[in-house]
């Protein structure tokens, strides 16, 4: 896993020339650049990372560049990004960490692990992940670890129903919310060296007191429990309780997250939610936002694959109005947009690809019934 020549180093003298590659930007700065690689929305979380992202490097420099001890800092941080899907979690930390900041990292979904001596991957094997993403270990110890699909860890007693619940035991739920305490906290971990048959694999320490955790989540369902458990005495029509309660995609505010306890009736342990310094709620994507992820992202990369093959693609304004519409509908955030895009344009797509043909346009547009059409030109 490790260059020979790596291994023989001080780990100090290989995170020092590491870190003298990172870029010295300001909160500020790497909110800018958020905004000019067309990530929309989200403010509030956007500076959150930033300001979690600037603090973690700071923090290694006073150690490995200043000798600091690492007691006398602050303990590194923990998030929990909060919002339905679709509305940017993930994609905002890909960007800050592979294209503003290139610490080491990596994504996991958590849905694939499950507690030790179970099938399934075992939760340490993710920091085993993080050192084959980072090259060694020592580069590892002060990456960044996102686990996805958080809210599936829930242990089965949230309002977020799926197909075969209570049906199985749960060895993917509580059972990985124990093994995740420790990981979370500065402690020292007994790795896998080999992804492949983590359970029989050697072990090697892993500390991971320089390695901050941002858990992911949609946590659908969270915010009908709080309705219910909120709901006080008094008429409240069907429809009314219908519109507050059945919405996918609800936006969070802080005061959702006041309690523990709210998280422990929809089904996580309080130690672990304890162990994040900052819970922080992403809003869902309204049709202003959708219009501009559709536009700026969407369009523009399926446009750049048809023109890589000298097709031009026209998309008449009232038809990208209705797939904003459609996908808003469909309360899937910008992963609407996609659907909606793909559908619309495939038939003509598989046409013009098809075809040995002249014609290099693609035009999209509503007909008399408001249906979408399309021509080849």
């Amino acid at each position: 896993m490790e260059n020979r020549n790596i291994q023989q180093e001080d780990p100090q003298i290989i995170i020092n020339r590491f870190l003298r590659q990172i870029k010295n930007y300001t909160p500020l700065e790497m909110l800018n650049i958020l905004d000019k690689s067309d990530y929309i929305g989200q403010y509030k979380a956007k500076k959150a990372l930033c300001l979690m992202a600037y603090r973690h490097v700071n923090r290694l420099k006073k150690i490995y560049f200043d000798s600091i001890p690492i007691d006398e800092l602050p303990s590194k941080e923990n998030f929990l990004f909060v919002g339905p899907t679709g509305c940017g979690k993930t994609y905002l930390i890909e960007i800050l960490f592979n294209k503003i900041l290139p610490l080491p990292n990596v994504i996991i979904d958590i849905t694939s692990y499950s507690e030790t001596g179970y099938i399934g991957q075992d939760v340490v094997s993710i920091l085993t992940r993080l050192v084959y993403a980072s090259g060694s270990y020592v580069l590892a110890s002060i990456g960044v670890v996102c686990i996805d699909e958080f809210d599936k860890l829930s242990s089965g007693k949230n309002n977020g129903v799926f197909s075969g619940q209570g049906t199985t035991k749960d060895v993917s739920g509580i059972g990985v919310q124990r093994e995740l305490l420790k990981m979370l906290e500065s402690s020292v971990i007994d790795v896998p060296v080999d992804l492949s048959h983590s359970s029989y694999s050697p072990r090697t320490p892993f500390s991971t007191q320089n390695v901050p955790f941002i858990a992911c989540g949609a946590f659908s369902g969270f915010k009908r429990m709080l309705s219910t458990k909120n709901q006080t005495m008094g008429f409240t029509s069907y429809n009314q309780k219908k519109e507050k309660t059945s919405n996918i995609s609800v936006s969070y505010s802080r005061n959702d997250f006041d309690k523990v306890s709210n998280f422990e009736e929809y089904g996580f342990m309080p130690e672990l939610i304890g162990r994040f310094s900052r819970i922080i709620p992403f809003d869902a994507l309204n049709k202003d936002e959708l219009k501009l992820i559709l536009l700026n992202n969407t369009l523009k990369k399926y446009s750049k694959e048809l023109l890589l093959e000298n097709i031009k693609l026209n998309i008449d304004e009232k038809v990208c109005d209705k797939i904003i519409n459609d996908a808003f509908k469909l309360e899937t955030g910008a992963r609407g947009l996609k659907n909606y895009l793909i559908e619309y344009i495939e038939d003509a797509c598989f046409d013009i690809y098809s075809k040995i043909t002249t014609k290099k346009a693609i035009n999209l547009f509503l007909n008399n019934s408001s249906e979408i059409r399309w021509t080849i030109d």
